[in-house]
């Protein structure tokens, strides 16, 4: 039984004159019909978009036709072979029995009389007979009722009209009509007597249409023109002149008679719908009852099913077999419970014909037909079969059942996608971007889920099949292989015809390179359709002709990738949804291409397992089965490049060892031999690959690209097996799959080698190795006994190897130390040589495998964690590890001060290196390591100079000590960090040692021999391109004993500012000047200042003040000042430059801050003299002062400075314990408790003014210039009366008294550095008076000349306005302004620019300013109550002034 799902109404026509050919071909270029609108009142509104029609000839017109032959002018029948053929047609019409059970037998929807007759009198004398009769048989069997209902159909008659005959004179239209949209058939006139006016048109409408108002017009006629019909069909000579139609005429015709058709095709089918719900509705009703037959209900189910697909509604067809498919399922379920009792239905035990239908013969054919070579469904027999009968006898097998209902919805799903295998010969057949891919992708998701149930239920049919030929006692029955080859042989079929059915053209995109991008975007413009066959299984012969890609283009799609999970593949969208849910929305993306890929690549994976067990009997393993066969023999060494021995498969064979020979005749090829089913494996592999790259599924895509990799391997093509290994390696380790990933690795290394890619050799050997040291590790960490990597994976030799065959690389190669080593620790303490400058660490290493190596050398670099650019490096040479854990002695030659963390740690020998790079904890401030000098080592210490002169250059020190070293040479580079900072080396001075003569490196002073026990210093020059910048230096000073090279390593970072500010403010008088001198700390620091000298200088003397109480202490918010009277000296005519006129003030200071830290040094280095751990001072004393200095603020010095006693932080604050970690452990726990009872002792620090270190006391030259004035003026105002009285040295005057004042001004030149010329100069004075206090009579601003040695006098009038204690007013001198200048002219002359300075001397005079009145008014206070009367208390009381 076809399978297929079609939509075609057959109509069946009578044609007794053999003109139907005549219309055949216009009515096939109508079909299908379009748009047909099924109203039914129990469902909702149905659009039917197309419906093919199925014309099919009656009993009688088969019988009385014979074949047409093939003409050049027509393929009609004549009349007159109706006449030759002399055969009675209504005898030889057979009539056919009706089936039983309705919907079995397809049975016309619409039967046609197609009638000629070519005027009136023929027409009365014998057609209408004939119609009549045909009508009578016809509409009688559509009447019968109910019982007919199946079967409902509607009959029409279509009049040919013949040109040259009587009736095509017969007029059809009005003639007035002639557009084509308002054309109407002509109606009948009234007949006159005598005369008839009807057409033969009008004649067959008035004998066999319907009357009444809902009557149905049954007439349709045709008219052909002369083109249209055979020469022998038309009458010979003409009978009357042919009225010619017009196009439009001709067109109207057809669609009155296409309209019709559609309207009779709905009627019975609304008539059989109707009656098939009725059935359904009664079977449904008897479910429950006893004798209810499941296949019978499916009949009449499906009945209405097969009525709704053949009219076009594939929808509501395909949800009727849904419905069904439940159906089955639930009748499944309670005979398999037991809860089926009184039930009728049955099943058939087993399938009967499934080996046959399975195996077929050596020549497959379908239906009688050869399957077409190169098709990739393997049989299109798989559900061909009959399995309607099989219903309605109850008599088909439950796996017969279940593959009947999934192909027919399988059909009707992909005739719903208008999946390209689903479309018939018509126009639609080229419209592929119609296909719906999500409806496809799911019947691909069906096909899965229903080839997993049914391949079980196959299963149990064979077996049942064994027990019925057990009791038969079949010589052989089927074996347990037989059975399994069965079902795997059934998948692989039913799983390529899927393939082949959900074919699409977009899918032949996948095959060209570089194209999975353009898909994922939704970009599928321009599709070819080649014509061989394309990627997705379309053919599995397992022929040589290869679809895979050719080797250069795989190559090529897989280089320069790492994985293909790390590809741009794995940037696609998400991966696709199960059925019923809606994929997500992407921009311009194929809707389902990503699903319909991924499903189809799950069933090219089904074929490959199936060829696998098929394989699997005949001892063929390919791909990671092999390694499963490989461990199941227990690690027995197995040639991958031969057969696995038919011994290790026992357990998947046969009893009797022999494969089965029931093999589908599409997997017979691919079984002859190993290679044909390598062949076909591969295939089947690389499409299911390409399939999921496209689906972003890369981690299936991986996996399948391990088989293949495994399989070139096998098959010695070692380029291609490497090239695979490389990109799935990295897949393994990120899944965590150890055992595949190793064996991975030795495979791909045996690759690697085979072809002498020896850099690739030897990192695929190590990460071997890697993958064995993990193991171990797991190993020590486990509780439980697991098996051991040993018992594995065999590792012995292989790192040996690996670094013997490195000497031929190129390249070093570099790795974690991590994955080849465990315990990898550097020990904190530091561990001095007895005879020599140096140190050395202990580094602990643990060797994770059986085989020794030698190491050439292991280095570790430590940084500061200051300033990381400061390394030390420790080394040892020809290191042999053995297995367990390695102490190793790494020595350095490099000495420095400081903490230090370890950066890296070096394990070489020839070309590879091992790193080891420890993880650094955020926020973490202890240091792993802190490094010292020994206490008798060389030593170099940065300081800026102590002495400082301003207007000289400054000075770096470089303090060098040799310690116990006989020091031949010593050479310092400096590298300083700040920029804009030059060191003068060329300028440095030398102290104690000498400069050799091969000094010409740049940045570096070549110094020579120094004397053990003996210090230097070294002074450098430098400058700052911007001045108070700080600056940083990093020294090395790399120096040569007998015992060889060393370096000790420091670096300092300084403050260039002051830490003074000085700022002086001149007085001048007219023989003397005042210099006010302000120091300040500029560093947050109190500065001591312990003696302060100006120093007078050629021309000016100077006097100091009286008494300074030293030391003086500046601080930044309360600064000292010293003040200085300078005098000039007699000018003795001598020449004075101003160089050497200039004064200098010399200042000796010391930093409180630098006091404490010294007096603190000095405390621990006395306490540590003589004691045990005197070795240890080079490390204990500089840690002090360094956290000393991190510890203690600026008002904790200011305390110290105000209270002459420092308090020092405890031992706790300090942070002993991080570098006591570093010492030896014998000594560790003595040196906490000596320092702590140091400090103990040691809780503060006293000041000691007259004993300060000479290393904190530092001093600085600052050269003072006394500036040149033109003129000094001394200004003073002297009140001239006498009578006036004083009061606490204040003058009384009276308040509005007029008072006279002298105004006097004295000039001199002495302070001015130009020659006396003798002239003079004119100035302006200027009364200031408080205009509240005092108000001047007369002019208040006056203009007078003077010069060297001149006095001016000015009568002033002053009146005072108030009351009270005030100051005389000011007055001001300066240099009267040119009147040119004044009014914005540009004289002719420069006016030379004059200086002066002025001193009012009566600046400080007060007067003391009382009323002049000679009342008082005086309060008196309430008296008591015993006051003598009259007097008022309260009252005011006027007292006369006596001097009034």
């Amino acid at each position: 039984m076809d399978t297929s799902s079609s939509s075609k109404v057959t109509v069946e026509y009578h044609d007794p004159s053999g003109v139907f050919q005549l219309i055949s071909k216009e009515i096939a270029a109508r079909l299908p019909l379009r748009n047909l609108i099924w109203r039914s009142p129990t469902r909702p509104l149905r659009k039917i978009n197309s419906l093919h029609l199925e014309v099919l000839p009656d009993n009688f017109t088969k019988n009385s036709l014979r074949p047409p032959v093939p003409r050049t002018d027509s393929d009609g029948t004549t009349s007159f072979d109706i006449v030759r053929s002399g055969l009675d047609p209504r005898k030889n019409a057979a009539k056919e029995r009706r089936h039983q059970i309705p919907g079995l037998q397809t049975s016309p929807y619409l039967k046609l009389y197609i009638l000629r007759t070519d005027d009136k009198d023929a027409y009365k004398a014998t057609e209408r007979k004939k119609i009549r009769d045909w009508v009578r048989d016809n509409a009688a069997a559509s009447s019968k009722g109910k019982s007919e209902n199946h079967e409902a159909f509607e009959w029409m008659i279509i009049h040919v009209v013949l040109p040259d005959t009587t009736a095509s004179t017969e007029p059809r239209w009005r003639e007035s009509s002639r557009d084509s949209e308002e054309l109407k058939e002509r109606k009948q006139g009234i007949k006159l007597p005598g005369k008839s006016t009807r057409t033969v048109f009008d004649k067959l409408r008035a004998d066999f249409n319907e009357s009444g108002k809902n009557g149905q017009d049954r007439v349709a006629q045709i008219r052909l023109t002369r083109a249209q019909v055979t020469s022998d069909l038309l009458p010979t000579p003409a009978m009357a002149t042919t009225i010619e139609e017009t196009a439009d005429e001709r067109e109207k015709a057809w669609e009155h008679l296409m309209g019709k058709i559609k309207a009779m095709i709905l009627t019975p089918f609304d008539i059989r719908v109707r009656q098939y719900e009725v059935d359904v509705a009664e079977q449904e009703a008897r479910r429950a009852m006893p004798g209810f037959n499941f296949c019978t209900f499916f009949i009449y189910k499906e009945g209405l099913a097969m009525a709704f697909e053949s009219i076009g509604l594939v929808e509501d067809t395909l949800v009727i077999y849904d419905e069904l498919s439940l159906g089955f399922e639930t009748v499944l379920k309670s005979m398999s419970g037991g809860q089926a009792d009184g039930s009728a239905t049955t099943f058939a035990p087993y399938t009967a014909d499934i080996i046959d239908r399975i195996v077929g013969s050596n020549t497959p054919k379908t239906n009688g037909a050869s399957v077409p070579e190169g098709n990739d469904s393997g049989s299109m027999g798989a559900f061909q079969k009959d399995y309607r009968e099989k219903i309605v006898r109850s008599d088909i097998s439950v796996f017969d059942f279940s593959c009947y209902l999934f192909a027919r919805q399988n059909a009707l799903i992909l005739r719903i996608a208008n999946a390209k295998s689903s479309r018939f010969g018509s126009r639609s057949a080229e419209k592929v971007d119609s296909e719906d891919l999500v409806l496809i992708s799911e019947v691909c998701w069906r096909a899965a889920s229903f080839i997993h149930n049914a391949a079980r239920s196959l299963r149990q049919d064979l077996n049942s099949y064994r027990a019925s030929q057990w009791e038969k006692q079949v010589e052989t029955p089927l074996s347990d292989a037989d059975i399994e080859s069965l079902v795997s042989s059934w998948t692989y079929i039913v799983a390529g015809q899927m393939l082949h059915e959900t074919y699409s053209p977009v899918l032949e995109t996948l095959n060209e390179p570089g194209r999975r991008q353009s898909i994922q975007n939704g970009t599928t413009n321009g599709l070819k359709h080649p014509a061989v066959a394309s990627l997705g299984g379309v053919s599995a012969h397992p022929h040589r002709t290869s679809s895979l890609p050719s080797r250069k283009a795989r190559t090529s799609e897989l280089q320069g990738r790492d994985s293909i999970q790390s590809a741009s593949d794995s940037d696609l969208i998400s991966p696709p949804l199960s059925p019923g849910f809606e994929a997500p929305k992407s921009t311009g993306a194929t809707p389902g291409l990503i699903e319909l890929v991924t499903y189809r690549g799950e069933l090219l994976m089904m074929q490959r397992k199936m060829l696998e067990h098929i394989a699997k009997q005949r001892g063929w393993v390919s791909g990671w089965a092999l390694m499963e066969e490989t461990n199941r023999a227990e690690m027995e060494d197995v040639d991958l490049n031969g057969d696995i021995d038919n011994s290790s498969n026992s357990k998947d064979v046969a009893s009797d060892g022999k494969p089965s020979d029931l093999v589908a005749w599409s997997l017979v090829p691919a079984v002859k031999s190993r290679e044909t089913f390598n062949t076909l494996y591969e295939r089947l592999s690389d499409q299911a690959m390409r399939l999921y790259l496209a689906a972003t599924q890369s981690k299936r895509a991986e996996s399948i690209l391990g088989d293949l990799a495994i399989l070139k391997y096998q098959q010695g093509d070692f380029n291609y097996a490497a090239s695979y290994f490389q990109h799935v390696l990295p897949f393994y380790t990120d899944e965590g799959w150890s055992l595949m990933e190793i064996e991975a690795l030795r495979m791909h290394a045996m690759c690697l080698k085979e072809l002498d890619r020896k850099q690739e050799y030897v990192v695929t050997l190590l990460a071997l190795v890697a993958k064995a040291c993990g193991w171990r590790k797991a190993q020590s960490l486990a509780t439980g006994r697991a098996p051991t990597f040993d018992e594995v994976a065999n590792v012995a030799g292989v790192l040996p190897e690996a670094l013997a065959f490195s000497k031929h690389l190129d390249n070093e190669q570099s790795n974690p130390a991590s994955l080849y080593f465990s315990d990898i620790q550097l020990d904190r303490e530091v561990v001095h040589f007895e005879n020599k400058d140096g140190l050395s660490l202990r580094l602990q290493v643990r060797h994770l495998l059986d085989d020794d190596i030698q190491l050439d050398q292991i280095a570790a670099r430590l940084v500061s964690v200051e300033d990381p650019q400061v390394e030390v490096w420790l080394m040892a040479t020809n290191v042999k590890l053995e297995r367990g854990l390695n102490g190793v002695k790494l020595e350095s030659s490099t000495t420095t001060f400081g903490s230090f963390y370890l950066h890296g740690i070096a394990l070489q020998t020839n070309k590879v290196v091992f790193v080891h790079e420890p993880p650094q904890e955020a926020g973490r401030t202890d240091p792993a390591l802190f490094l010292y000098p020994n206490w008798h080592a060389f030593g170099a210490e940065l300081s800026l100079a102590k002495h400082v002169q301003i207007d000289k250059a400054r000075y770096l020190d470089v303090r060098l000590g040799s310690g116990w070293n006989a020091v031949q040479a010593v050479d310092l580079k400096f590298r300083p960090a700040t920029a804009g900072l030059r060191l003068h080396l060329a300028d440095a001075t030398f102290d104690n040692i000498k400069a050799r003569p091969d000094n010409h490196q740049q940045g570096q002073l070549s110094l020579g021999v120094l004397d053990a026990g003996s210090d230097a210093l070294v002074r450098v020059p430098y400058s700052l391109e911007q001045a108070g910048q700080g600056i940083f230096i990093r020294m090395e000073a790399s120096y040569t004993t007998s015992d060889g090279t060393f370096v000790f390593l420091t670096s300092a970072q300084f403050q260039t500012r002051l830490p003074l500010d000085v700022d002086v403010d001149d007085s001048f008088r007219i023989d003397k000047l005042f210099s006010n001198f302000t120091l300040r700390a500029s560093r947050h620091t109190p500065v001591s200042i312990t003696s302060a000298t100006l120093s007078p200088s050629a021309r000016y003397a100077v006097e100091e003040p009286p008494f300074l109480p030293m030391p003086l202490y500046a601080f930044e918010q309360q600064p000292a000042r010293l003040v200085y009277k300078v005098t000039r000296k007699s000018a003795d005519g001598c020449n004075i430059d101003q160089k050497t006129a200039t004064l200098v003030l010399n200042l000796r200071y010391n930093l409180v801050e630098d006091s404490v830290l010294s007096n603190a040094r000095r405390s621990l280095e006395t306490a540590l003299v003589g004691s045990h751990y005197e070795v240890f001072s080079r490390l204990l004393v500089p840690f002090l002062s360094q956290r000393c200095t991190r510890l203690m603020t600026s008002a904790g010095f200011e305390h110290a400075a105000l209270l002459c006693k420092a308090s020092l932080p405890t031992f706790d604050d300090i942070g002993w314990s991080e570098i006591i970690a570093g010492l030896p452990d014998i000594v560790r726990n003595e040196v906490a408790d000596w320092l702590s009872d140091w400090h103990k002792h040691n809780t503060s620090n006293a000041l000691q003014h007259d004993r300060v270190p000479s290393e904190v006391q530092c001093s600085v030259t600052i050269p003072v210039e006394v500036p040149s004035i033109d003129f000094v003026h001394s200004t003073s105002l002297d009140i001239q009366q006498e009578e006036s009285r004083f009061t606490k040295g204040a003058r009384i005057l009276k308040q509005g008294q007029p008072i006279e004042a002298l105004l006097q001004i004295r000039t001199t030149t002495n302070w001015s550095s130009k020659p006396d010329e003798g002239g003079s100069t004119e100035f302006v004075y200027d009364i200031q008076p408080d205009s509240d206090c005092w108000l001047v009579g007369g002019p208040k601003r006056g203009h007078f000349s003077a010069g060297n040695g001149s006095t001016h006098d000015v009568e002033v009038l002053l009146i005072p306005l108030k009351t009270g204690l005030y100051n005389l007013p000011h007055v001001d001198v300066h240099v009267a302004q040119n009147e040119d200048n004044a009014e914005g002219k540009q004289s002719a002359q420069p006016t030379p620019i004059v200086t002066c300075e002025g001193h009012y001397d009566s600046a400080g005079q007060v007067v003391q300013v009382v009323g002049a009145s000679q009342t008082s008014r005086l309060f008196i206070p309430e008296p008591p109550t015993d006051a003598r009367p009259g007097s008022r208390p309260g009252s005011p009381t006027t007292v006369k002034d006596a001097g009034g």
